[in-house]
């Protein structure tokens, strides 16, 4: 299977032909096909008069972001089309794509030496938007069960100070989706917005986010990294400051200890897209380093540049046993706009050997 994010023409010739000539309207912008034995979604794209786009997605991983991305050209009753590439890379094979509105089927293209990408080949059958919206939900709830059953094979396998650490980390989940979900999810846009609601509207077409399919994808998806994070293989040990955290969501913190006592902190995230991500440094004086049993801690506060004079102060507080870092934060302010955040647990890992 191959995941990288590409584009792909597709054939919804007959569906998109007769709408453009028959109507001469807009064609149908999307439309949506599954194939059931495979657990994959295919999408097309209407981008011009013959130009289609088209997504592969696999959902075998529940949450899975996994997806093959294409984008080609229709001539007559048949789409040809490649991968998605950057300028000036081989675009791969090209594939055929042949159906109408009840089912696609992708096929290579004759004559092509060793053809690649196979993953996406195969028949898929139209899908309507309820039942899109059913298997949405249900992927989710196996995103969500996998995550339970994580946290608790996570709690009989890790032992010592980490045995503690799954209850911790559910406790800190509900708030964590939120956060994810509120940047993540954006509702669709109304098809008309300049229509004024009937007279005699009751108020009980308004928009629900659980009508949607991508709220229930967006929850599946990060579902499946809060179970990726946990279902990681047992962590080494160490008690030493230095080493590379992460928390499974796109957060990072860098530590190194100076010969001094002082440790140097790198904090970075990047949470859901570059639009909400930070960027955090300092060094924490070696007096504010403690240690007690089997739990170090340590606490300083960071100047944040960039930001509006009252937001700048950034208090850290660190704690780090076992294989785990906990990261907390408080601030005067919130810096306008940004819903980023550094907050969490992050697993630790050795420093790179150079």
């Amino acid at each position: 299977m191959n995941s990288r994010p590409q584009s792909f023409l597709i054939p919804v010739l007959a569906l998109f032909v007769s709408a453009i000539c028959v109507r001469g309207a807009e064609p149908p912008k999307l439309a949506y096909f599954y194939d059931e034995e495979g657990m994959r979604y295919l999408t097309l794209r209407q981008a011009s008069a013959t130009g289609v786009e088209v997504v592969v997605r696999w959902a075998s991983e529940p949450g899975s972001t996994g997806m093959w991305t294409g984008q080609g050209n229709r001539k007559d009753n048949v789409v040809t089309f490649a991968a998605v590439v950057q300028e000036g890379q081989d675009r791969g094979s090209y594939f055929f794509a042949k159906g109408g509105e009840s089912k696609m089927e992708i096929l290579f293209k004759p004559g092509q030496k060793m053809p690649q990408d196979p993953g996406i080949l195969g028949i898929y059958r139209r899908v309507s938007d309820e039942k899109r919206l059913q298997l949405a939900r249900k992927e989710y709830q196996a995103a969500d069960e996998r995550l339970n059953a994580a946290l608790k094979e996570a709690a009989h396998t890790l032992s010592g100070v980490d045995k503690l650490m799954p209850a911790d980390w559910k406790s800190r989940w509900p708030a964590l989706l939120g956060r994810w979900m509120k940047i993540s999810y954006q509702p669709p846009e109304p098809e008309n917005v300049e229509k004024p609601a009937p007279p005699t509207s009751t108020g009980k077409d308004t928009f629900s986010p659980e009508k949607d399919v991508q709220y229930w994808l967006k929850y599946a998806q990060v579902t499946a990294a809060a179970y990726g994070f946990i279902q990681q293989s047992s962590v080494m040990k160490s008690s030493s400051w230095d080493g590379e955290y992460d928390d499974g969501f796109g957060g990072h913190v860098s530590i190194r200890r100076a010969k001094d006592g002082k440790l140097r902190v790198n904090l970075t995230c990047t949470r859901v897209n570059e639009n909400q991500g930070a960027d955090l440094a300092g060094q924490i004086p070696a007096e504010a380093v403690k240690s007690q049993n089997d739990e170090n801690t340590a606490a300083a506060v960071f100047i944040e540049p960039d930001v509006p004079e009252n937001a700048k102060e950034v208090s850290i507080t660190l704690k780090r046993k076992g294989g785990f870092l906990w990261v907390e934060t408080k601030r005067k302010a919130s810096p306008p706009g940004s819903l980023s955040w550094f907050d969490g647990i992050y697993r630790w890992s050795a420093v790179p050997v150079e």
